[in-house]
């Protein structure tokens, strides 16, 4: 295994070694970064730190224009779907904060803004692509096109939510710092992200879905606990979350593992039929600040 000059994200080693090569051939895109995105194996160059096992992509980071451009209409054809999943994370957030104000880092066209302001929530988003920041317009959703940290945001919030963001920056230890900045004394962080060292993960290795361009830190439930209580956080909920699919999304996805002669053809209204999958291989976590 070749030694890596770079630091890892998480615990500040310099102990890192290569584990897999870039295989990315073609000039990357916007496309390549969609929420959508189904490349399912096309990595950046991959280092493991042998210290904490958090896995990074220490080349191509400098991305933020790629987000920033990012045009994705598949993600907002699975709107009905995601609002579902959405609704579900603030059920659990319910439990611990029934009423305040929240704040979406990374909230696209604001699917979890709405459910939020629905349930009673005085809630807004943050969003670096200005096409997912215009659909959230369209909508009337209080959506701020930039990136955290920014100005023109609260002081101070009740929650914070941060659902599939982490894993796309390379700087986690300073956002979830700056997350804390923002969060009230009695104020709660809820932060989703994929597991790599889940049953998937560990059987599919590198052809795991989460393997994907966008996708440059992976955590696993050690070093996610390794981070957040380095940062100040005390972990007060563990779950495996649920998401929601339509069974057409779901097959199309699945066709890129299996040959082509098993690609059979499924009648277009049950391609329609909406269902709960929970392969347990993400985390969701509520934290609350850890003043100890």
């Amino acid at each position: 295994m070749e030694k890596s000059k770079n630091k890892c994200w998480v615990c500040g080693s310099y102990d890192l070694v290569k584990i897999k090569d870039s295989n990315v051939t073609e000039e990357l895109v916007s496309d390549n970064y969609a929420i959508t995105n189904s490349d399912y194996g096309k990595t950046g160059e991959l280092s493991k730190c042998l210290n904490c096992h958090f896995i990074q992509c220490t080349k191509e980071n400098d991305v933020i224009h790629f987000y920033e451009n990012l045009v994705d209409t598949e993600y907002e054809t699975t709107r009905a779907q995601r609002k579902i999943q959405e609704q579900r994370i603030l059920k659990l957030i319910h439990k611990f904060k029934p009423k305040g104000n929240l704040l979406d880092i990374g909230s696209g066209s604001g699917i979890l803004v709405e459910a939020a302001l629905e349930m009673g929530y005085d809630a807004e988003g943050i969003e670096p692509s200005v096409w997912l920041h215009k659909k959230a317009k369209e909508r009337g959703l209080p959506v701020h096109n930039g990136t955290f940290p920014m100005k023109n945001i609260d002081d101070e919030y009740d929650i914070i939510v941060l659902v599939d963001v982490i894993e796309h920056v390379n700087n986690p230890k300073q956002l979830i710092s700056e997350i804390r900045k923002k969060l009230k004394t009695e104020g709660i962080f809820v932060m989703i992200t994929p597991d790599v060292s889940s049953f998937f993960a560990r059987i599919l290795k590198f052809r795991w879905w989460h393997y994907r361009i966008a996708h440059i830190g992976y955590f696993n439930k050690k070093n996610l606990k390794l981070l957040t209580n380095s940062s100040g956080y005390k972990q007060i909920l563990f779950k495996r979350p649920s998401w929601y699919f339509k069974i057409d999304y779901l097959v199309k996805r699945l066709y890129k593992f299996l040959p082509s002669f098993l690609h059979i053809p499924i009648p277009q209204f049950i391609r329609q039929i909406v269902i709960p999958l929970n392969l347990g291989d993400s985390m969701l976590v509520i934290y609350k600040k850890n003043d100890d």
